[in-house]
Protein backbone atom coordinates (compact mmCIF):
# COMPACT_ATOMS: atom_id res chain seq x y z
CA UNK A 1 0.00 0.00 0.00
CA UNK A 2 1.35 3.35 -0.78
CA UNK A 3 1.89 5.53 2.16
CA UNK A 4 3.40 9.08 2.67
CA UNK A 5 6.69 7.43 3.45
CA UNK A 6 6.90 6.62 -0.53
CA UNK A 7 3.82 8.32 -2.06
CA UNK A 8 6.51 10.69 -3.60
CA UNK A 9 8.80 8.29 -5.00
CA UNK A 10 5.87 6.14 -6.37
CA UNK A 11 4.93 9.12 -7.85
CA UNK A 12 8.45 10.08 -9.71
CA UNK A 13 8.34 5.77 -10.54
CA UNK A 14 5.20 6.85 -12.90
CA UNK A 15 6.29 9.73 -14.18
CA UNK A 16 9.72 8.20 -15.24
CA UNK A 17 8.27 4.72 -16.46
CA UNK A 18 5.63 6.98 -18.63
CA UNK A 19 7.25 10.30 -19.69
CA UNK A 20 10.83 9.20 -18.93
CA UNK A 21 11.81 9.38 -22.86
CA UNK A 22 10.27 12.78 -23.26
CA UNK A 23 11.84 14.72 -20.37
CA UNK A 24 14.66 16.10 -22.34
CA UNK A 25 11.47 17.68 -24.11
CA UNK A 26 9.20 18.64 -21.42
CA UNK A 27 12.15 20.40 -20.08
CA UNK A 28 12.39 22.62 -22.95
CA UNK A 29 9.04 22.91 -23.41
CA UNK A 30 8.13 24.13 -19.95
CA UNK A 31 10.83 25.52 -18.59
CA UNK A 32 10.02 29.26 -18.68
CA UNK A 33 6.88 28.69 -17.09
CA UNK A 34 8.67 27.37 -14.29
CA UNK A 35 7.97 30.09 -11.54
CA UNK A 36 11.74 29.82 -9.55
CA UNK A 37 13.56 29.31 -13.19
CA UNK A 38 15.43 32.84 -12.27
CA UNK A 39 16.36 31.77 -8.27
CA UNK A 40 20.19 31.13 -7.82
CA UNK A 41 20.24 28.02 -6.01
CA UNK A 42 22.34 24.39 -6.60
CA UNK A 43 22.10 22.51 -9.84
CA UNK A 44 20.73 19.50 -7.97
CA UNK A 45 18.54 21.63 -5.99
CA UNK A 46 16.99 23.59 -9.11
CA UNK A 47 16.78 20.53 -11.31
CA UNK A 48 14.38 19.30 -8.16
CA UNK A 49 12.21 21.88 -7.34
CA UNK A 50 11.59 21.92 -11.17
CA UNK A 51 10.79 18.37 -11.26
CA UNK A 52 8.40 18.63 -8.26
CA UNK A 53 6.68 21.85 -10.21
CA UNK A 54 6.33 19.77 -13.14
CA UNK A 55 4.57 16.97 -11.33
CA UNK A 56 2.45 18.44 -8.87
CA UNK A 57 1.53 21.58 -11.08
CA UNK A 58 2.07 21.68 -14.41
CA UNK A 59 -1.45 20.71 -15.92
CA UNK A 60 -0.43 19.25 -19.55
CA UNK A 61 -2.04 20.43 -21.87
CA UNK A 62 -2.15 16.89 -23.30
CA UNK A 63 -4.29 15.45 -20.16
CA UNK A 64 -5.77 18.22 -18.77
CA UNK A 65 -4.39 17.11 -15.65
CA UNK A 66 -1.10 17.68 -13.27
CA UNK A 67 1.32 14.03 -13.22
CA UNK A 68 0.39 13.59 -10.15
CA UNK A 69 -3.13 13.67 -10.51
CA UNK A 70 -3.29 11.04 -13.69
CA UNK A 71 -1.59 8.62 -11.36
CA UNK A 72 -3.68 9.49 -8.94
CA UNK A 73 -6.55 8.51 -12.13
CA UNK A 74 -4.50 5.47 -13.05
CA UNK A 75 -3.67 4.15 -9.49
CA UNK A 76 -5.45 1.33 -7.59
CA UNK A 77 -3.48 0.76 -4.88
CA UNK A 78 -4.66 4.10 -2.96
CA UNK A 79 -6.34 4.76 -0.23
CA UNK A 80 -9.34 7.50 -0.46
CA UNK A 81 -7.55 9.24 2.25
CA UNK A 82 -4.09 9.28 0.48
CA UNK A 83 -5.94 10.54 -3.20
CA UNK A 84 -7.53 13.21 -1.40
CA UNK A 85 -3.76 14.35 0.08
CA UNK A 86 -2.00 14.28 -3.09
CA UNK A 87 -4.97 16.13 -5.40
CA UNK A 88 -4.28 19.02 -2.39
CA UNK A 89 -0.51 19.10 -3.53
CA UNK A 90 -1.26 21.50 -6.60
CA UNK A 91 -2.61 24.22 -4.25
CA UNK A 92 0.98 25.21 -3.84
CA UNK A 93 1.55 29.00 -1.34
CA UNK A 94 5.08 30.72 -2.97
CA UNK A 95 6.11 33.39 -0.15
CA UNK A 96 8.06 33.63 2.63
CA UNK A 97 7.04 32.52 6.12
CA UNK A 98 8.10 33.94 9.57
CA UNK A 99 8.39 30.76 11.67
CA UNK A 100 6.07 31.51 15.09
CA UNK A 101 6.86 28.56 17.12
CA UNK A 102 7.50 25.20 16.61
CA UNK A 103 7.08 21.88 18.66
CA UNK A 104 8.30 18.42 17.63
CA UNK A 105 7.71 18.46 14.00
CA UNK A 106 4.70 21.05 13.89
CA UNK A 107 5.78 24.36 12.81
CA UNK A 108 3.61 27.43 13.35
CA UNK A 109 4.71 29.71 10.40
CA UNK A 110 2.76 33.13 8.78
CA UNK A 111 3.03 34.25 5.43
CA UNK A 112 4.58 37.91 5.43
CA UNK A 113 2.87 38.59 2.47
CA UNK A 114 -1.11 37.27 3.40
CA UNK A 115 -0.16 37.39 7.61
CA UNK A 116 -2.73 34.32 7.06
CA UNK A 117 -0.83 31.60 9.94
CA UNK A 118 -0.46 27.66 8.65
CA UNK A 119 0.75 24.61 11.07
CA UNK A 120 3.28 23.04 8.91
CA UNK A 121 4.74 19.21 9.04
CA UNK A 122 8.23 18.98 9.06
CA UNK A 123 8.61 15.30 7.11
CA UNK A 124 11.51 15.03 9.55
CA UNK A 125 13.89 16.68 12.57
CA UNK A 126 15.33 20.18 11.21
CA UNK A 127 16.95 22.67 13.82
CA UNK A 128 14.75 25.19 12.62
CA UNK A 129 13.63 27.34 15.77
CA UNK A 130 11.33 30.90 16.32
CA UNK A 131 12.01 34.18 13.97
CA UNK A 132 13.31 32.18 11.38
CA UNK A 133 12.26 33.41 7.84
CA UNK A 134 11.81 31.08 4.96
CA UNK A 135 11.55 31.68 1.53
CA UNK A 136 9.70 28.62 -0.34
CA UNK A 137 6.67 26.68 -1.24
CA UNK A 138 4.04 24.96 1.02
CA UNK A 139 0.72 23.17 0.08
CA UNK A 140 -2.54 21.35 2.28
CA UNK A 141 -1.50 18.21 2.78
CA UNK A 142 -4.11 16.28 4.95
CA UNK A 143 -4.34 17.92 8.32
CA UNK A 144 -1.66 20.12 7.93
CA UNK A 145 0.33 21.64 5.40
CA UNK A 146 4.36 20.29 4.04
CA UNK A 147 6.62 22.47 2.35
CA UNK A 148 7.40 21.35 -1.40
CA UNK A 149 10.66 23.42 -1.60
CA UNK A 150 12.39 25.41 0.78
CA UNK A 151 15.35 28.08 -1.42
CA UNK A 152 16.63 30.43 1.73
CA UNK A 153 16.40 30.24 5.09
CA UNK A 154 17.64 33.02 7.59
CA UNK A 155 17.47 34.72 11.09
CA UNK A 156 17.70 38.25 11.61
CA UNK A 157 17.12 39.83 15.18
CA UNK A 158 15.57 42.79 13.62
CA UNK A 159 11.94 40.93 12.87
CA UNK A 160 10.35 41.37 16.12
CA UNK A 161 6.75 40.45 15.06
CA UNK A 162 4.07 40.21 17.87
CA UNK A 163 2.92 36.55 16.79
CA UNK A 164 6.27 35.76 17.33
CA UNK A 165 6.24 36.94 20.56
CA UNK A 166 3.09 35.94 21.42
CA UNK A 167 4.12 32.37 20.20
CA UNK A 168 6.97 32.07 22.68
CA UNK A 169 4.32 33.13 25.47
CA UNK A 170 1.76 30.82 24.49
CA UNK A 171 4.91 28.04 24.71
CA UNK A 172 5.63 28.98 28.16
CA UNK A 173 2.26 29.13 29.36
CA UNK A 174 1.08 25.84 27.83
CA UNK A 175 4.75 24.02 29.34
CA UNK A 176 3.74 25.64 33.22
CA UNK A 177 -0.20 23.32 32.42
CA UNK A 178 1.81 20.40 31.36
CA UNK A 179 3.86 20.80 34.48
CA UNK A 180 1.04 19.82 36.86
CA UNK A 181 1.87 17.63 39.53
CA UNK A 182 -0.03 14.23 39.43
CA UNK A 183 0.03 10.83 41.54
CA UNK A 184 -1.67 7.37 40.48
CA UNK A 185 -4.24 8.37 41.90
CA UNK A 186 -5.44 11.64 40.79
CA UNK A 187 -9.01 12.07 39.96
CA UNK A 188 -9.92 13.27 36.84
CA UNK A 189 -11.96 16.38 38.83
CA UNK A 190 -9.27 17.45 40.51
CA UNK A 191 -6.85 17.66 37.29
CA UNK A 192 -9.31 19.86 35.26
CA UNK A 193 -9.80 22.27 38.32
CA UNK A 194 -6.19 22.95 37.91
CA UNK A 195 -6.88 23.71 34.31
CA UNK A 196 -7.17 27.46 32.95
CA UNK A 197 -10.38 28.39 32.76
CA UNK A 198 -10.59 28.91 28.55
CA UNK A 199 -9.71 25.04 28.32
CA UNK A 200 -13.28 24.38 30.58
CA UNK A 201 -14.98 26.48 28.67
CA UNK A 202 -14.19 25.41 25.41
CA UNK A 203 -14.58 21.30 26.40
CA UNK A 204 -18.15 22.51 27.89
CA UNK A 205 -18.70 23.64 24.66
CA UNK A 206 -17.63 20.81 22.50
CA UNK A 207 -19.76 18.80 24.97
CA UNK A 208 -22.82 21.02 24.86
CA UNK A 209 -22.90 21.76 28.22
CA UNK A 210 -24.52 25.23 30.06
CA UNK A 211 -22.86 25.10 33.24
CA UNK A 212 -21.88 28.94 34.90
CA UNK A 213 -19.31 28.13 37.38
CA UNK A 214 -16.03 26.68 37.07
CA UNK A 215 -16.82 24.01 39.69
CA UNK A 216 -20.40 23.38 38.01
CA UNK A 217 -18.69 23.01 34.85
CA UNK A 218 -16.10 20.34 35.72
CA UNK A 219 -18.13 18.27 37.55
CA UNK A 220 -20.64 18.15 34.44
CA UNK A 221 -17.53 17.58 32.11
CA UNK A 222 -16.38 14.66 34.21
CA UNK A 223 -19.94 12.95 34.39
CA UNK A 224 -20.20 13.60 30.28
CA UNK A 225 -17.07 12.17 30.06
CA UNK A 226 -17.56 8.77 32.33
CA UNK A 227 -20.96 8.19 31.20
CA UNK A 228 -20.99 8.66 27.59
CA UNK A 229 -17.21 7.43 26.89
CA UNK A 230 -18.29 4.61 24.38
CA UNK A 231 -19.70 7.32 22.26
CA UNK A 232 -16.98 9.64 22.77
CA UNK A 233 -14.26 7.07 21.97
CA UNK A 234 -16.06 6.17 18.73
CA UNK A 235 -15.72 9.38 17.34
CA UNK A 236 -12.38 9.90 17.59
CA UNK A 237 -9.65 9.03 14.57
CA UNK A 238 -8.00 5.65 14.61
CA UNK A 239 -4.73 6.92 15.70
CA UNK A 240 -6.42 8.44 18.71
CA UNK A 241 -7.49 5.37 19.63
CA UNK A 242 -4.42 3.72 19.11
CA UNK A 243 -2.87 6.21 21.52
CA UNK A 244 -5.57 5.21 24.34
CA UNK A 245 -4.61 1.14 23.54
CA UNK A 246 -1.48 1.84 23.52
CA UNK A 247 -1.65 3.77 27.07
CA UNK A 248 -3.71 1.36 28.50
CA UNK A 249 -2.23 -1.70 27.82
CA UNK A 250 0.95 0.50 29.71
CA UNK A 251 -1.50 0.56 33.09
CA UNK A 252 -2.89 4.43 32.09
CA UNK A 253 0.46 5.91 32.29
CA UNK A 254 3.72 6.63 29.88
CA UNK A 255 6.29 8.61 29.81
CA UNK A 256 5.91 11.50 26.97
CA UNK A 257 8.43 9.83 25.04
CA UNK A 258 7.13 6.91 24.32
CA UNK A 259 4.32 8.79 21.97
CA UNK A 260 6.79 10.31 20.25
CA UNK A 261 5.67 8.92 16.98
CA UNK A 262 2.13 10.56 16.92
CA UNK A 263 1.26 13.92 16.15
CA UNK A 264 0.93 16.26 19.96
CA UNK A 265 0.72 19.52 17.97
CA UNK A 266 -1.51 21.62 20.88
CA UNK A 267 -1.86 25.17 21.42
CA UNK A 268 -2.65 26.91 25.04
CA UNK A 269 -5.12 28.91 23.60
CA UNK A 270 -7.83 26.28 22.04
CA UNK A 271 -9.40 27.50 18.66
CA UNK A 272 -13.09 26.88 18.05
CA UNK A 273 -12.95 23.23 16.27
CA UNK A 274 -10.87 20.44 17.30
CA UNK A 275 -6.94 20.28 16.68
CA UNK A 276 -6.14 17.80 14.01
CA UNK A 277 -3.40 16.35 16.18
CA UNK A 278 -3.74 13.09 17.84
CA UNK A 279 -2.65 13.73 21.10
CA UNK A 280 -3.90 17.04 21.36
CA UNK A 281 -7.57 15.51 20.07
CA UNK A 282 -7.59 13.36 23.81
CA UNK A 283 -6.11 16.22 25.90
CA UNK A 284 -9.18 18.60 24.61
CA UNK A 285 -11.63 15.85 25.16
CA UNK A 286 -10.92 15.14 29.11
CA UNK A 287 -9.32 11.71 27.72
CA UNK A 288 -5.67 12.41 28.53
CA UNK A 289 -3.64 14.64 30.88
CA UNK A 290 -0.05 15.73 30.61
CA UNK A 291 1.63 16.47 33.36
CA UNK A 292 4.90 15.48 35.72
CA UNK A 293 4.65 12.39 37.62
CA UNK A 294 7.52 11.23 40.36
CA UNK A 295 9.24 8.14 39.20
CA UNK A 296 11.81 6.96 41.66
CA UNK A 297 13.81 10.54 42.85
CA UNK A 298 12.98 12.04 39.17
CA UNK A 299 10.18 13.76 37.57
CA UNK A 300 8.77 12.71 34.35
CA UNK A 301 6.47 14.29 32.23
CA UNK A 302 3.89 11.74 30.94
CA UNK A 303 0.36 11.16 29.54
CA UNK A 304 -1.84 10.09 31.92
CA UNK A 305 -5.37 8.12 31.54
CA UNK A 306 -8.05 9.32 33.83
CA UNK A 307 -8.23 6.64 36.29
CA UNK A 308 -12.62 6.72 35.83
CA UNK A 309 -12.51 5.85 32.40
CA UNK A 310 -8.98 3.32 32.48
CA UNK A 311 -12.32 -0.12 33.33
CA UNK A 312 -14.70 1.22 30.80
CA UNK A 313 -11.41 1.75 28.19
CA UNK A 314 -10.23 -1.66 28.58
CA UNK A 315 -13.81 -3.14 28.16
CA UNK A 316 -14.32 -1.15 24.79
CA UNK A 317 -11.25 -1.96 23.08
CA UNK A 318 -9.97 -5.38 24.38
CA UNK A 319 -13.19 -7.33 24.03
CA UNK A 320 -13.47 -6.34 20.79
CA UNK A 321 -10.01 -8.19 19.93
Amino acid sequence: MIDEENLNQTIFEYADEKYGEQSKILFQKYIDEFPEKDLEMPNETWHNNFLAWLLFEKVLPETGMTIAEEFVENTTDLSPEMKEKVLQIKYIIRSKFLVISKKGLILKVKDMKTKDVYNVKLCSTHPVSPNTLITGRIHPFGEYYRFAGVFQMSISPLILDPDVLFGAHEKNELKRFESILLRRSSSLQTILNKYPHHWIDWMCKDYGLNERLKKEKVREIKHKIVNDLPQIVSNLPEKSKEVLVFCIKQGGVVKYGQLKNYDDDMDFFWNDKNTPSTIGLLRQKGLMIVGKMVFGERQFKVAFIPIEIRDCLKSLFFTQM
